[in-house]
């Protein structure tokens, strides 16, 4: 935690890190940050909210502990406190309190999210309506709990309205997007000397996924290697099942992978991603991670057993790891290999 004089910012706590003081003008209400969290029934890895004055306010970060914001995913959470933070700061600038912001407080800042010719960050009103979706959530909790009304409960805007300037490519195409963007090729289909790009085969990996799935960002991104399926003689597609914790709206599905994106993963995971691991082994890079859990696959049976914290483990299923307790883990089969999601 640290004071700021410029608005209102998002932190998120962090109870791994090996020095978790509280500063000066805190430390009266708590000696360390995890008491501080367990006093006010907040989490590892909650987001909460600084005033310009560097102090919370806890009636706000109350919301992000909330059972509201726990039921909703890790990006919609996100989403929600830049979005709560933002309308703060623009309360801030006109000199008005959440608790006491109007109507036309709302309007006045949808037109500064969307009209205003003095705001160059104008916003599309998709992202708008994204940032009310936050704000209503907020005041609907706190509307219950400290008797405030809902600034934004009539006002009018446009959900999610398709932009017109909409571009679609075909397959060849999205191969000389990758080839020229992400892999550093020129037209000629040879390397570049002047690219300076950085993974460039686990990011072309990442690219054929996405297209060739069809999965959303999150989503392709937290694919792990046990669910990418195994090529196999004459299939052009293999069936994949996305788990419901890493499917938006909390619902897994069925999807279709290409033979190219199956065979494309491996190979990076043997190639660029073992030099990486080797060089990080070497430098003993594994062992200044915090919080690094080496979780079992099990010779029999799916899914994964996970250190339970008292010397034991428990095993769970595929479709009930999110993809921040799967981020946290190393995944090892008899013998220990690098854990490698497909973003």
């Amino acid at each position: 935690m640290v004071a700021n004089s410029v608005g209102w910012h998002v932190y998120r706590y962090d109870l791994e890190r090996p020095s978790q003081e509280l500063p000066e003008y805190l430390s009266v209400y708590a000696p360390d940050l995890r008491s501080w969290v367990e006093r006010f029934g907040e989490r590892h890895g909650q987001r909460f909210l600084l005033g310009p004055d560097g102090l919370p306010d806890q009636r706000v970060n109350a919301f992000f502990a909330s059972p509201t914001m726990r039921n909703l995913s890790d990006l919609t959470n996100r989403d929600y406190a830049y979005s709560l933070a933002l309308w703060l700061n623009f309360l801030l600038a006109v000199g008005r309190s959440w608790w006491e912001a109007t109507e036309d407080d709302a309007a006045e800042f949808q037109f500064w999210r969307l009209t205003d010719p003095g705001n160059d960050r104008r916003v599309q009103t998709s992202s708008f309506a994204r940032d009310v979706a936050g704000c209503k959530k907020f005041y609907r909790w706190a509307g219950k709990r400290y008797r405030v009304c809902d600034p934004f409960d009539e006002l009018q805007y446009g959900r999610g309205r398709r932009q017109e300037n909409v571009k679609w490519l075909d397959p060849a195409a999205i191969r000389r997007w990758r080839d020229l963007g992400v892999r550093g090729r020129g037209l000629d289909g040879r390397a570049d000397r002047w690219w300076r790009g950085r993974n460039d085969q686990r990011d072309a990996v990442f690219v054929d996924g996405l297209y060739g799935t069809g999965l959303r960002l999150t989503s392709w991104a937290s694919v792990v290697l046990p669910e990418v399926p195994r090529i196999a003689p004459g299939r052009g597609y293999f069936t994949c099942s996305l788990a419901d914790q890493c499917a938006k709206g909390g619902y897994g599905y069925t999807s279709w992978m290409p033979r190219a994106v199956a065979a494309g993963v491996p190979t990076y995971r043997e190639g660029a991603r073992a030099r990486a691991v080797r060089r990080a082994q070497e430098s003993g890079l594994y062992e200044t991670v915090r919080g690094l859990r080496v979780v079992q696959l099990p010779r029999r049976g799916k899914g994964v057993e996970i250190p339970d914290g008292k010397g034991d483990t428990a095993r769970h299923a595929w479709n009930d790891l999110s993809p921040q307790v799967s981020s946290a883990c190393s995944w090892r089969r008899r013998r220990a290999w690098s854990r490698c999601r497909c973003g």
